[in-house]
């Protein structure tokens, strides 16, 4: 079951659920590290959830973003064994939680941004694909 940590909680829990977020920070493109991902739950800038079973099974994170119109709530990591060969057991058993929190916050959508084989899961939670994010890196170099 999926649990929020409060952002007090977020130092007792991090060992418990770092590996897992540094294994999803792995397909991201570095723009934040673990240590941002830790401060920002802990000033409650993003959100962490724990999937607890008998220890410890996954974690997720997520972040309210406000833009002028709208409150969205992003689903920025998943990690964890539950996540192994598309099995995707915390985001189906945590839906109701994740939108009763995103209702909470007045957020009028839950967004998630992850690799393609998400989008065939989460269309059955009646999540649709809107829009596909490429990108490019740009090497800088500074004189």
């Amino acid at each position: 079951m999926i649990e929020g940590i409060k952002s007090d909680s977020v130092e007792a829990w991090w060992s418990l659920v770092e590996e897992y977020l540094i294994a999803a920070l792995e397909h991201s493109l570095g723009e934040y590290s673990i240590e941002d991902i830790k401060e920002a739950c802990k000033s409650k800038d993003m959100q962490l959830w724990a999937e607890i079973g008998k220890e410890v099974e996954g974690a997720l994170v997520t972040k309210i973003n406000n833009y002028p119109q709208k409150k969205v709530l992003v689903m920025m990591l998943a990690g964890g064994n539950i996540f192994a060969d598309n099995n995707f057991k915390i985001i189906e058993e945590s839906e109701e939680l994740l939108t009763r929190f995103a209702k909470e916050k007045e957020c009028t959508y839950i967004q998630l941004f992850g690799r393609r084989g998400w989008a065939k899961k989460m269309n059955k939670l009646q999540y649709k694909h809107n829009r596909v994010v490429l990108t490019k890196e740009i090497i800088v170099k500074w004189r």
